[in-house]
Formats: C-alpha cells, sequence, structure tokens
C-alpha cells in the first residue's frame, strides 16, 4: 500500500485476545528456512518488526535467538510479554519501526512477518537494511490462502456482494501474483540482493466461531459498521453450516529472504 489507514492500522490492538486466539501460526519449516537461508550464528540477533502477539517471535525465541521484537500497540504487547516470558532472550520494545532508534547496523536477521505493509512506504526497506550487519538477511514472512471448496466459496462471495462489496477480493490469494509482486517490490528498494523465496503449504481447520474469530481480526471487519458486520458475519456462519459446520483453509506460509547489499 502506499497510504497507511491509520484506523485499520490500529485496529489490531483493540482485539488483541481475540488476535492471539484466531490468528494462525506458521510452518515450522518456514522458519527452518529462514535461519538456514539466512546464515545466522547460533548466537545471531534478530530484530522483529511488528511482532503482533508473537506468532512468529515464540518460533524464532523456542530456537534460542536474542531478539529484540518491535510492536506499537499496547495491548498486542501486553499478549506479547506473556507469550515470550518463557525466553529470556526476547526485549520487547513498544514503538513503531519508524520511530524506533536501534537501527544501528548490528543485527544478524531482521525478520516481519504478516506486518511490514503498515510500516511506511518511505521507511520500511531502507530501514531494515540499516538494522543489519553487513552480510545481514531480511525476511519476510507471510501467511497467503489458497481457495476454498467452489460451491463454499460461492456461498461467502454471495454474503459478501450483499452486505460488505467494498471488501478487497475475498477469495484466494493468488500465491504466485504475491510472490512476484513482493519480490519485485524488495529488489526494486535497492537495499537488497535477489529474493529467495519458499512456500509452505498447509491446512487448518476453523469452526464457525473460529472462523468468525479470525475474520473479525482482518483490520477491513474490524472497522466495518455493526449494522453490516452482523448479517454479513450471519450469512458466513449459515454457510460454513450448510457445509458440514466446519472451513478447511489451505493456506501458504510465505517467506522471502534476501541479503542486505
Amino acid at each position: 500500500m502506499t497510504t497507511i489507514d491509520e484506523a485499520r492500522r490500529t485496529s489490531f490492538d483493540d482485539e488483541a485476545e481475540r488476535y492471539d486466539r484466531a490468528r494462525p501460526s506458521y510452518a515450522e519449516a518456514l522458519v527452518d528456512e529462514v535461519i538456514a537461508h539466512s546464515r545466522i550464528p547460533p548466537d545471531g540477533r534478530i530484530l522483529e518488526v511488528g511482532a503482533g502477539t508473537g506468532k512468529a517471535t515464540v518460533l524464532f525465541a523456542r530456537r534460542g535467538y536474542p531478539m529484540v521484537a518491535l510492536e506499537p500497540g499496547a495491548n498486542l504487547a501486553n499478549v506479547l510479554r506473556r507469550n515470550v516470558a518463557a525466553f529470556p532472550k526476547v526485549q520487547i520494545e513498544l514503538s513503531t519501526f519508524e520511530e524506533w532508534p536501534g537501527a544501528d547496523g548490528s543485527f544478524d536477521l531482521v525478520i516481519s512477518a504478516q506486518a511490514f505493509h503498515w510500516v511506511d512506504p518511505k521507511v520500511r526497506y531502507r530501514k531494515a537494511a540499516a538494522a543489519l550487519r553487513p552480510g545481514g538477511a531480511f525476511a519476510l514472512i507471510r501467511n497467503e490462502q489458497f481457495d476454498l471448496a467452489p460451491s463454499l466459496r460461492a456461498e461467502l462471495d454471495d454474503a459478501y456482494a450483499r452486505f460488505f462489496p467494498a471488501a478487497a477480493d475475498q477469495g484466494a490469494s493468488d500465491v504466485e501474483t504475491q510472490r512476484r509482486e513482493l519480490t519485485a517490490e524488495i529488489e526494486r528498494s535497492g537495499c537488497f540482493g535477489p529474493v529467495h523465496v519458499a512456500v509452505f503449504p498447509w491446512t487448518q481447520r476453523y469452526t464457525v466461531r473460529q472462523y468468525l474469530d479470525l475474520l473479525g481480526t482482518h483490520s477491513d471487519h474490524a472497522v466495518l459498521e455493526p449494522r453490516l458486520r452482523k448479517p454479513l458475519f450471519d450469512a458466513i456462519a449459515a454457510a460454513i453450516e450448510r457445509h458440514g459446520g466446519i472451513l478447511e483453509m489451505p493456506y501458504a506460509s510465505m517467506a522471502l529472504i534476501a541479503f542486505r547489499k
């Protein structure tokens, strides 16, 4: 995005507990790939931009790395502290990446999971590179979604057409398109070398309640007026119930890794 929607960017903090409960984690193989490809040493330092409640933080902290986790939302940071309490090498700083003063070239790896698009485009890649030592690596981590079963997808599309037509495409992410666009964005910054991409498919099963909780953590849904959100969610719930009461979401955990020039 070229302009940051502040209402949407800050909406996650109002739903910190729901976010922690409902948002998916990432494939363990993705973390292994980031560590292996980045060539981070065993005592290497990691900076995480937009840690949220620690969905990615915990996966890297378990491997013993010292980390600085940036999170500007006070409620999200409180949940993050709880989730990383067993990892004393994780330092949490309540700050946006834009305002953070610590980009001193001392980090071996900078990661951002599902958050980097909320950083000012004029700052994001330049400052990530500035935080890294020579030869350090940057890893952009995302969960994308493949498409649902066509019959369920058609019913959900109808619900959105009736109650939330202004929403972005609610269908599957085109994983290949995302790969191309994000790769081009990183390389266009001029701060990093060629991008290595790894994709790890996996599936998550949701009950109706769990899926509605997940939607409630999506920024466009979170800021939707209640008079529209309730009938939308009711229609989505009814569609899932007609299809057995369980939604199987096919995810792709994606890592885009590049070395600082």
